[in-house]
């Protein structure tokens, strides 16, 4: 019989958007047997953040509390990306100080300057930086909301072969096929790391409810669009499925 390793336990923060990736990192987190403490959002006022998502970062307040995580969050104005890297400094540091994180989560899949940015922030906080999903192919991570059961909605394009009618749309497997043709024609990345597109997950396994959208709105300028939602709930899962079937 081997030596016995004693497990570390891992407090973790998570870098949290709102977005297929972060979701998928709180995911990962609980499936590696981490204690998710809480999550860390900074909130732009601009679409030309350098790290965060624009379009309806406020909603993530009801991510939040269908994980039932508490929400660390701090708004930027402009595009500075100093000030951005200070303020996600920041809410680690709060994360660290009431939670005693000792790990951050992210969804960084394939951008270096993202993944260096959160080791960056990582590391001045003395904590270590975790990327679960990093390396792995747009494609698969997009068929494995479907298998895991993630319900994800896109809600920002700015990519050409990418228009109007992409925004408000669930990604399901014949989106994926689409979005397959689009980067052959277009070469979109399908992780969408370059901002090419930003989603919104409005279910998860990991979820104790869902989020329903009662209003909403597409803001397109003829390259870069929002799906700009108005109105938000929180709702039980069996009472969003009959919702879903009567709309059939």
């Amino acid at each position: 019989m081997g030596p016995q390793v004693e497990r570390i336990e891992m407090k973790a923060a998570i870098a949290y958007s709102g977005g297929k990736d972060s979701t998928r990192a709180v995911y990962e987190c609980i499936k590696a047997g981490n204690e998710a403490c809480c999550l860390l959002n900074v909130v732009p006022d601009t679409p030309e953040s350098y790290l965060y998502h624009y379009p309806n970062a406020r909603w993530t307040k009801l991510q939040a509390e269908a994980l039932n995580l508490p929400l660390l969050s701090k708004e930027v104005k402009g595009v500075n990306e100093a000030e951005e890297l200070n303020a996600f400094t920041d809410l680690l540091a709060e994360a660290a100080a009431k939670y005693s994180v000792n790990c951050l989560y992210t969804g960084a899949v394939a951008s270096r300057y993202q993944r260096r940015r959160f080791e960056e922030a990582a590391s001045k906080v003395g904590l270590k930086c975790i990327n679960p999903l990093w390396g792995m192919s747009g494609e698969q991570i997009l068929r494995d909301l479907l298998r895991l059961g993630f319900k994800t909605v896109i809600v920002g394009v700015s990519a050409a072969g990418l228009g109007p009618e992409w925004l408000g749309r669930v990604i399901d497997e014949a989106a994926i096929d689409d979005l397959k043709e689009v980067n052959r024609r277009y070469g979109v990345n399908l992780s969408f790391e370059g901002g090419e597109a930003e989603t919104f997950v409005l279910d998860a396994p990991i979820f104790s409810k869902s989020i329903e959208i009662t209003s909403s709105e597409i803001y397109w300028d003829g390259y870069v669009g929002f799906f700009i939602i108005k109105e938000a709930r929180l709702v039980g899962k069996e009472a969003l499925k009959k919702s879903s079937r009567r709309g059939k």
